[in-house]
């Protein structure tokens, strides 16, 4: 339970002079829709089941905070330091992440549709089982993540780094990979049927395990393995 009421949240935050210091408060299930959490200091803050939704957050600190079942539909995440922050199962549809860090960060089973995450660095994330529908990753760092089982449907991960990514089971239909580095990724069972490859760092080697590559534009040089 959460160790503040929002009505106290509220006056604290008109007090502050500067990006307010909630560090490892107890804020779990709190309805903070819609408030000014901008360069907020949350790190280590116990954020679980929390209405975050349409917040403010850009450029604040969320490091190591526990976010477990939290609401964050539409919310404003410009910036903002989600490292090794655990996201398990987070409600974050619509959510703007451009330039935010999310290395080593949580986010297995989140839903993430149609979020902004252009540029993010998600280095080492659990991604596993996550909704990825028609989110736009491009020119973010994926590398070694981890998206078994996540639906990248329709995804933008054009020039994005997804090097070393067990790609196993997921399915890319119809993304954009363009420009992307799929050097050493695994792609065994991947669905990459109408998925856009132009330019992409692969080998056909790579491409002979996928589940589909029907209707797939291939990179220049590659050749499509026969089946």
């Amino acid at each position: 339970m959460a160790e503040i009421t929002r009505k106290e949240l509220v006056l604290a935050l008109i007090g502050a002079s500067e990006g307010p210091r909630l560090r490892g408060l107890d804020l779990s299930d709190l309805d903070m829709t819609g408030l000014d959490l901008n360069g907020a200091n949350l790190s280590g803050a116990n954020l679980r089941g929390a209405n975050l939704g349409v917040t403010d957050l850009s450029m604040a600190d969320l490091s190591v905070a526990d976010l477990i079942g939290a609401k964050l539909v539409g919310a404003n995440l410009i910036g903002a330091s989600l490292h090794a922050a655990n996201l398990s199962g987070a409600e974050m549809s619509w959510a703007d992440l451009v330039g935010a860090y999310l290395t080593g960060a949580n986010l297995r089973g989140a839903n993430l549709y149609e979020a902004d995450l252009r540029g993010v660095n998600l280095r080492g994330a659990n991604l596993r089982g996550a909704n990825l529908h028609q989110i736009d990753m491009s020119v973010a760092d994926l590398g070694k993540a981890d998206l078994r089982g996540a639906n990248l449907y329709r995804a933008d991960l054009s020039e994005s780094d997804l090097s070393e990514v067990d790609l196993g089971g997921v399915n890319l239909s119809g993304s954009d990979l363009s420009g992307a580095n799929l050097s050493g990724a695994d792609l065994s069972g991947t669905d990459l049927s109408d998925a856009y490859l132009v330019g992409a760092k692969v080998t056909s080697e790579q491409l002979a395990h996928a589940k589909s590559l029907e209707g797939t534009e291939m990179p220049e040089g590659v050749e499509k393995p026969v089946r």
